[in-house]
């Protein structure tokens, strides 16, 4: 239970962060969806599914908040998919995101980026640290 508190807490001021800086998930369920198109083609049961999980993920720090609630109520494996939804991003995004702005130098614009940084860095701490019940 402390563990999934502590998860809790991580989510929520990933979530608050998300929200001042404005960060949301969109960019990363649009190249999944793109990519599970050209696998399986046009798909109007797919094209709905893109829809309600885009819907979920553009609302960006909103969703990792409602995501720290759940894992704070125990309902973690839902909490983790709205953390995911809502932050957009693994470990590697991030390090792709750092590694294009070190590279390109562009120091002042990941500086003023920081907080989404963080945001986003504390929401994939949060998912690792939350624990769910076994189903059985």
């Amino acid at each position: 239970m402390k563990r999934n508190v502590a998860a809790a807490i991580l989510a929520a001021v990933a979530g608050v962060l998300l929200l001042i800086v404005g960060i949301n998930g969109v960019a990363g369920v649009d190249r999944i969806f793109a990519l599970l198109q050209d696998w399986f083609g046009t798909n109007e049961a797919l094209r709905l599914l893109a829809y309600v999980l885009g819907g979920i993920a553009a609302l960006g720090g909103v969703a990792v908040l409602f995501g720290a609630y759940f894992v704070a109520t125990e309902r973690v494996r839902t909490g983790k998919i709205l953390i995911t939804l809502g932050s957009g991003a693994g470990i590697l995004t991030l390090l792709f995101f750092l590694a294009r702005n070190l590279a390109s130098e562009q120091f002042s614009y990941l500086t003023a980026v920081l907080p989404a940084v963080l945001g986003v860095a504390l929401a994939i701490a949060a998912r690792f640290v939350a624990k769910a019940k076994p189903i059985l």
